[in-house]
């Protein structure tokens, strides 16, 4: 007598292909800057505070994707905004591979910014339809080993470019990680859905005795909530954005590494990150969101205070290993809190408010760390604000009163 085979919860399909779409969302779309730009600098004479005008340019582009999400993601899904972003995303890469000009980058680079916000917001709140609470940190910690993914690629890649078909190096990159994009692209459109209920599922997990949002927290409440965790995520923004923008540029300038060790530790750091959002997303499942958002801002503290006081070898090394391992902690904690506090049917529409205060940091703290670089000639004192921001928010979670307050 044969046993059928027990098929897999679709579930997990949905998270694959999310995680997919994050690897251009995040990986190549933001995070892949950090390694081009220092042979964007070299080549185009920028300065750091022209630097830090680029990486404002991104995140003026995700907040108006952010602004833009709770209008028309009810209207298209989760499946038709990250495929159409992921295709604006490589348009607009395809277009910084054909110029030369600061202006032009910047405007490009928006686009780039509006294309990631259009990823990462769907990807990440679709996961509170697909999984129940039991495993929601777990899910969209596995969404987020994306970008871990999209740091490898361009760890290994960019610094082995060379000029060709009459582009720079920089722009040959832009150009082959906007074909990736396009290919993520398809294969989201093919295995993306909406609802469980497209393919006759419940969620995936363990049903909550009491639906989440459900609980006696009043709608005052639940804005309080809703702002607290907002200024705790717009910290993480400043502070994990201006680290991930500048590093490889510190281990040029400060560190005096060539660029392919540069790349090499750009790429252990992604290849950390991968695990990041994982462990993080299943100790918040088990200890609750706000002890895992403390937990993961100690680690990151201790990350950016080890390359705040100089160049120290060890210190570096200490820091990419620390921040690898907490790197996608804070959004996976934040994106598992939005369905688990405001329900599931909210989740999209708290995460989008979440992640507006987030994209506020991360527009700033990239320009203060570049104009602040220019005047004390590296980035160290940028990383010990940034080591004390993250112990200010360390404080700011354990003060969370949030519906698992026992936890």
């Amino acid at each position: 007598m044969s046993i059928a085979p027990r098929r897999v919860h679709y579930a997990w399909t949905v998270a694959f292909a999310g995680a997919a779409a994050m690897v251009c969302g995040l990986g190549l779309a933001r995070f892949a800057f950090g390694m081009m730009l220092p042979s964007m600098s070299a080549s185009l004479g920028l300065s750091y505070g022209q630097g830090g005008v680029l990486g404002f340019a991104n995140m003026a582009g995700y907040l108006i994707a952010i602004l833009l999400a709770p209008l028309v993601l009810p209207r298209i899904g989760t499946r038709i905004a990250v495929t159409a972003n992921l295709v604006l995303i490589a348009l607009s890469m395809l277009g910084m591979a054909a110029t030369e000009s600061f202006s032009a980058l910047c405007a490009l680079y928006v686009v780039t910014g509006i294309g990631s916000g259009g990823v990462v917001l769907p990807a990440m709140s679709v996961m509170a339809q697909w999984f129940f609470p039991s495993h929601r940190g777990l899910a969209a910690g596995l969404v987020m080993s994306g970008p871990g993914f999209g740091i490898i690629l361009s760890g290994f890649i960019v610094p082995r470019l060379a000029p060709a078909y009459g582009l720079l190096s920089w722009q040959l990159g832009w150009a082959i990680f906007a074909l990736i994009c396009a290919a993520v692209a398809v294969l989201a459109f093919t295995l993306i859905r909406n609802h469980p209920d497209t393919k006759g599922h419940l969620p995936f997990g363990k049903a909550p005795a009491t639906p989440p949002g459900s609980s006696p927290m009043s709608r005052s409440a639940k804005l309080r909530l809703l702002v607290h965790m907002g200024v705790i995520f717009a910290i993480y923004g400043a502070v994990y954005m201006l680290y991930v923008t500048f590093i490889v540029t510190s281990m040029v300038d400060t560190f005096s590494l060539g660029e392919a060790l540069a790349g090499d530790l750009w790429a252990w750091f992604g290849f950390l990150s991968i695990f990041s959002g994982i462990l993080f997303g299943v100790v918040s499942d088990r200890i609750g969101r706000r002890r895992g958002m403390a937990v993961a801002f100690s680690v990151l503290a201790v990350s950016f205070l080890s390359v705040g006081f100089g160049p120290w070898m060890p210190g570096l090394y200490v820091s990419i290993i620390l921040f690898g391992l907490a790197a996608w902690s804070i959004p996976v904690i934040m994106a598992a809190s939005a369905g688990d506090f405001f329900g599931s049917a909210a989740a999209a529409n708290a995460l989008a408010a979440l992640t507006f205060a987030f994209s506020g940091g991360q527009a700033t703290g990239p320009v203060l760390a570049g104009f602040l670089a220019e005047r004390t000639g590296d980035f160290s004192a940028s990383y010990a604000l940034s080591g004390a921001a993250a112990v200010l928010a360390i404080g700011l979670s354990l003060l969370l009163k949030t519906p698992d307050a026992s936890k």
